[in-house]
């Protein structure tokens, strides 16, 4: 069991105010005697003598709602209400001839196990045999969008299976383990050169900066300035939004919520969410230089050279990432436990409110039969 406010827990302690309220009132003044209750005084005393066990068991009821009060407020979380025993293995193979052929073993292996291998796509395809199938494009960037679509909110073994060609340039979140089976092409194909392309593109990048903070628009701009300089690229960079235009880049510091295609998102300064498109780039960071590393080091009009080249499709092969650089793209992040919390919380505020209502009925039979 995982608790969402731990520290709530420490409200626990005051199991102790019932305990003490228990124990105060057990107390009894100083008794006066006189001569015509003195027997009768006597008789009381010997009734009332040692512990009370009704009081007891109220006392007890009162602690349990302390800590029953405590427990709800903390938000537990069970994990066996939706993943019980070893995750599922997912097989995710990007549909290319050469990383079929490199990875044949572990997928036949697959096969025989019985555990499902799936083609990468716009969505997910059962494969059927390790002949690429028609229609499937090879492309890696839905590989997030595949995988929230195969995890479904749940953990996954997953097995993952691309080209290495240094495509991917978006961090990937996977709910659950992974492994990575990169395939290398070896023919030695070359990027294209921006300094001997020089202009590398002959149109206009169209580009949106939607930014909340001036600074963070100032950064971006700047960037893009700078590869308009080196590499000849020529931007028309608007700050407001225009329904009617279509852009290429859009630099935003808020959640996207209807991304249209063909353009490329980079949303800065948020929590990364692993269920966005495959043409959303999140980042932890703004773009500011108190908070980026890259604007610091001066390497964003860099990675924003690289972005630019892929989404134009300048550079169709370009280098293999080492085994440390692409590790840098994944990262292992817990599924959503919202449901887990719903399934939990009402049963412990059903019991919370069923031994308030036992107190209550306890103590007022209690107070009756007192005066009684």
């Amino acid at each position: 069991m995982a608790f969402l406010q731990p520290y709530m827990l420490w409200g626990m302690l005051t199991v102790a105010v019932p305990v003490a309220i228990h124990f105060w009132y057990q107390k009894r003044g100083k008794t006066m005697e006189w001569a015509a209750m003195r027997w009768l005084g006597e008789q009381t005393t010997l009734q009332h003598r040692g512990l009370r066990l009704h009081e007891m068991w109220l006392m007890i009821l009162r602690c349990l709602l302390v800590i029953l009060l405590a427990l709800i407020l903390s938000k537990p979380v069970v994990d066996w209400l939706a993943n019980a025993g070893k995750p599922e293995v997912v097989h995710l193979v990007q549909a290319d001839g050469l990383v079929t052929e490199t990875f044949r073993f572990e997928l036949e292996r697959a096969e025989r196990r019985g555990e499902p291998v799936y083609w990468m796509g716009t969505t997910p395809e059962k494969a059927g045999n390790l002949a690429r199938p028609e229609g499937v494009t090879a492309s890696i960037a839905y590989l997030q969008q595949n995988i929230n679509a195969l995890a479904d909110g749940n953990a996954r073994d997953f097995r993952m299976y691309f080209l290495n060609d240094g495509s991917l340039n978006a961090r990937v979140y996977v709910p659950g383990t992974y492994q990575l089976f990169p395939a290398t092409d070896s023919s030695g194909t070359r990027p294209i050169d921006l300094f001997k392309n020089k202009p590398a593109y002959k149109g206009t990048i169209q580009v949106l900066l939607d930014y909340r903070n001036a600074a963070e628009a100032q950064t971006v701009r700047a960037a893009l300035a700078a590869l308009a300089e080196v590499y000849g690229f020529a931007f028309e960079i608007q700050e407001k939004i225009n329904p009617a235009s279509h852009y290429d880049l859009v630099f935003a510091d808020h959640a996207w919520t209807a991304a249209q295609p063909g353009t490329t998102y980079v949303i800065s300064g948020n929590a990364p969410q692993w269920n966005m498109p495959a043409q959303v780039i999140q980042l932890r960071d703004t773009l500011r230089i108190a908070d980026s590393e890259w604007v610091e080091n001066g390497r964003l009009p860099e990675w924003l050279g690289d972005l630019v080249v892929k989404q134009l499709g300048l550079q169709t092969n370009a280098a293999p990432l080492s085994k440390s650089q692409l590790s840098t793209f994944f990262e292992k992040i817990k599924p959503p436990r919202g449901q887990e919390q719903v399934a939990l919380r009402p049963w412990l505020v059903l019991v919370f409110i069923l031994l308030m209502a036992a107190e209550r009925w306890w103590a007022l039979h209690k107070t009756v039969r007192s005066d009684g």
